[in-house]
Parts: structure tokens; C-alpha cells; sequence
């Protein structure tokens, strides 16, 4: 039995891609139509967009075995397995649209059910649970035929809020690669990402505070100068911003660390030397600066400024940190 998949950022190579792209196109334009005219949901849309993919990157054997991990109510609404494989194979090249596997979709239940009772090949159980969490309200995402600003997806973190991309022009499923993606990898990261921040309520509600600070961060002059002068730093920046998911204690510690690294960076030294009493006094500058946004107590301060350092008092600051950090206004 095939186990859930492992992800791995690039799952369609620039070959396939030349070779396929049109055909995948032309296969997702009736589906794209329908969720246009609002005959599917955003979820049940992302749905048919990974089996498209998957189907056309491994038309043999892109589907593993049953699990059991999703419990459904038979009375769902939506579309049918039946009508999304009779559509699918209305629009796939011949030598493709009489394949078997595609006949364990075809089937008159909930089509969202049957995805997410299968396991998929390259395809990790954090994106059918995020589906599934979707498609019951639990997750609140919103979906976009764009890649965001770092910018963009901040704010949404703020609000409590993940976006999933579906990139659906031809040029981009042709060409597109970000970070090592490509438009099945990006999709399928989103939803591995929401999964990651929105599976334990109590830490995504600690780092939507984080967030809302960060914001903070972000915006203040000495971090605006940085992100226009210095490249690493803003890709570094741009990451803890938008595409990192975790504690805010080690949130906070990556913060520090990037900050760290810039003035490192410009001292253009051994990274593993300290900074001169110059730079060592102009990062704790900034960062004390970048602090403020969570107005934490003596300790806690005193706790953040040994974070990373040889003089950090272990576990104490980091129980110290844990409880400041995650305080509610």
C-alpha cells in the first residue's frame, strides 16, 4: 500500500512541464468555468486542481490506498465523483481518458470525500486535512489565482486568515517556479502551511498575536531601510513574515537572528566572531527598538535580550518567554 505522500517543492519538472501544460490547461478549463459560475466551492475547486495534476504527472499510479482519518456525513452537498471523473474525461487526450486509476473517483459520493479518504502520491494528509477543515468552516482560507506579497499574507495572518494560491493561466503552469515551486508544489505548500498554523487553535492564536506584532516590525524605518538595502535581510524578513510556521518563542528567536545576521553581514567577518562594540551597540539598538511592539515585563525584556546568546539561562527564559509571549490583550 502506497503510504501518505512526503512533499517536495518541485513535483513537475521544466520537461513535463513543456510537454503537458497545454493539456493540463485544457483539462481544468470546464472546472474553472463551473467555479466561476459559483457551481463549485474553493475548496472542491483546489480538490480538482491537485487531481488534475497528480493524475497527468503519474497517470498510472497516482493514487495509494484507503484511510481513515476524515469521518464525512453522507449527506453532503456538492459535486459527485462521478460527474468530476465523466467531466475530466471529457477533456483528457485519448491515449489518457480510459485510465482505471481515475474509476476509484468515479463513484456518487461527496468528490471532496473520496480525495480525502485516498492517499496520494507525493501528496502529504496535511492537505486533505486542510481541505477538510475547509470545507467544514474550521480553516478560514481564502483562495487566489495570484502569488501574494509577503505584505498580503501577513496581514491575513493578523486577521487570523491563510491564503492558498492556484495559479491557472498557461504561461504560469508552464513556466512558473518560486522558491523551488512549481504551481502544483505552490498549492500544495499552502495547504500544508494552513494545516501547520491552524491544527492546534491555541498556537495559531498565538502566532496571530506574533503576527500582529511583527507588523509592527515591519514597519518601523530602521526595518523599511534594511528590506531596500540589504537582499538576505529581506529575504530572510519576507520569510518570517510569510512562510514560517511556529512557537513565538522561536518565532522571536528567528527575528533575532536575522537582525543579527544583517549586522554581521555588513561587518563582512566570520560569522562565528562577535561584533565590534560598534555594531554589537547598533544591533541591540535595533533590536530593543523591534521589542517594544510586545510591551513585555523587566524579566521577560532582560530574558529576550539573552535569547541566542551564551548568557541565555535555560529553561528558565525560555518558560519566561513562552508566558510573555503568548499573553492576550
Amino acid at each position: 500500500m502506497l503510504r501518505p505522500g512526503r512533499f517536495r517543492h518541485r513535483l513537475l519538472e521544466t520537461s513535463f512541464l513543456k510537454q503537458h501544460a497545454s493539456e493540463i490547461h485544457h483539462a481544468l478549463h470546464p472546472f474553472l468555468a463551473m467555479w466561476k459560475q459559483r457551481e463549485l466551492k474553493d475548496f472542491e475547486i483546489a480538490s480538482v486542481y491537485i487531481l488534475i495534476f497528480s493524475f497527468f504527472r503519474r497517470p498510472a499510479d497516482f493514487l495509494g490506498g484507503p484511510h481513515s482519518d476524515f469521518k464525512f456525513d453522507p449527506q453532503e452537498q456538492g459535486i459527485r465523483g462521478r460527474k468530476v471523473i465523466e467531466i475530466l474525461r471529457a477533456h483528457l487526450p485519448p491515449h489518457l481518458n480510459d485510465r482505471k486509476v481515475l474509476n476509484r473517483l468515479d463513484t456518487e459520493n461527496y468528490f471532496v470525500e473520496e480525495f480525502c479518504s485516498l492517499s496520494w502520491r507525493s501528496i502529504p494528509l496535511s492537505v486533505p486535512r486542510s481541505l477538510r477543515a475547509w470545507e467544514r468552516g474550521l480553516y478560514p482560507l481564502e483562495l487566489l489565482t495570484s502569488v501574494p506579497t509577503p505584505e498580503h499574507v501577513l496581514e491575513m495572518q493578523c486577521q487570523g486568515q491563510r491564503c492558498v494560491s492556484m495559479l491557472t493561466e498557461l504561461e504560469e503552469i508552464e513556466n512558473f517556479v518560486e522558491e523551488g515551486r512549481d504551481v502544483l508544489g505552490f498549492i500544495v505548500h499552502d495547504l500544508i502551511h494552513a494545516d501547520h498554523f491552524f491544527a492546534d487553535p491555541a498556537r495559531a492564536q498565538a502566532q496571530v498575536l506574533f503576527c500582529q506584532k511583527l507588523r509592527h516590525v515591519y514597519t518601523l524605518p530602521q526595518i523599511q531601510n534594511l528590506l531596500h538595502t540589504d537582499p538576505v535581510f529581506r529575504s530572510e524578513f519576507y520569510y518570517i513574515m510569510s512562510d514560517m510556521n511556529s512557537v513565538p518563542l522561536h518565532l522571536l528567536k528567528t527575528l533575532k537572528a536575522i537582525i543579527l545576521g544583517h549586522f554581521k553581514r555588513h561587518r563582512e567577518a566570520d560569522f562565528k566572531a562577535p561584533l565590534g562594540a560598534v555594531e554589537e551597540r547598533e544591533f541591540l539598538d535595533l533590536f530593543q527598538v523591534s521589542l517594544k511592539p510586545w510591551a513585555l515585563d523587566k524579566a521577560s525584556w532582560e530574558a529576550a535580550l539573552r535569547l541566542n546568546t551564551p548568557s541565555s539561562r535555560l529553561p528558565e527564559d525560555a518558560l519566561l518567554l513562552d508566558v510573555a509571549l503568548n499573553k492576550f490583550p
